[in-house]
């Protein structure tokens, strides 16, 4: 299927919103050397495997710190996509079993700032994020790896941010087709703390009237495995070139009080706000898709 509208939008607000918690309110610790170890995971290439830091998810860009594109194996520099692949998204790293041999014990560690926020996009309900989602805490007395036997999918590390689509229209704008499309994003802050909740939301809340840059689909900077594909990446570089932007036209935050959190969350002490983008992005479809 081709790509959309809505996938360049949400693959750029993503982008935006990763940067603005690095830049804004530097929500990173580190650069601090990690150890990587092997666990076993199901969302890998049969000939690869994979081996986890502590944390997720790895800084990949940043105006203020520097990101290595390399690790140590065995004492030996190996840059990413030599026969590795350097997921940020998850923390690990992916080892070609051809290039680097089948062995799971192998010595990897590498220099890297990891994020005290994450972001996530995904197109589950709010309601199934909250309900049926298994959240760990990081970072923690005990690390991500240290509380699992395995690597499972569909486990968040928070305190997080969710981003998703939840509706849209197109509005008539001008003669000759033009269109102004107004995308509602949801984004679910979900935290352990109201300290990095309220942070979250004010950060987010002050973004009203604010223009997102939409990166072209095929510029997207991370590849199938959360890697980066070009290095160094660098989004103020990324967005340098950009010529279409989205607008931010107003922001809504909430949060759900104490008593509605506990219910909800079972004996878990989450607490859970919500950021409502309206934005908008004038177009014309009915050229881009007549035939």
């Amino acid at each position: 299927m081709n790509v959309g509208f809505d996938h360049q939008l949400l693959s750029s607000f993503y982008l935006w919103s990763e940067d603005r918690l690095n830049y804004f309110s530097e929500a990173y610790e580190g650069p601090i050397s990690q150890v990587f170890t092997y666990y076993d995971s199901v969302d890998i290439p049969s000939n690869y495997n994979a081996f986890y830091c502590p944390y997720r998810q790895l800084v990949s860009a940043s105006d203020k710190i520097s990101v290595n594109n390399y690790v140590n194996i065995e004492g030996n520099q190996v840059f990413d996509k030599d026969g590795i692949y350097i997921d940020y998204g998850q923390g690990r790293v992916l080892v070609d079993k051809d290039t680097h041999g089948d062995s799971t014990t192998l010595s990897i560690t590498g220099d890297f700032a990891y994020k005290t926020v994450n972001v996530y996009t995904t197109d589950e309900t709010e309601e199934n994020i909250i309900l049926n989602s298994d959240f760990l805490i990081s970072p923690s007395n005990e690390t991500y790896l240290q509380s699992r036997s395995a690597i499972e999918e569909k486990t968040y590390t928070i305190p997080a941010v969710f981003l998703t689509l939840a509706n849209s229209e197109n509005y008539p704008f001008a003669f000759g087709g033009l269109d102004e499309t107004k995308v509602n994003i949801r984004a679910i802050v979900i935290s352990e703390s109201n300290y990095i909740l309220d942070g979250v939301l004010s950060l987010f809340r002050d973004s009203a009237r604010v223009s997102v840059p939409l990166i072209d689909f095929e510029d997207f900077p991370y590849g199938e495995f959360s890697h980066v594909k070009t290095h160094p990446y660098n989004y103020s570089d990324t967005i340098s070139n950009s010529t279409s932007f989205g607008f931010i036209d107003n922001v809504r935050v909430s949060k759900i009080n104490d008593r509605a959190t506990e219910r909800i969350t079972s004996s878990k002490d989450f607490k859970v706000g919500f950021i409502d983008f309206s934005v908008s992005k004038v177009r014309n479809p009915r050229i881009l898709y007549k035939r």
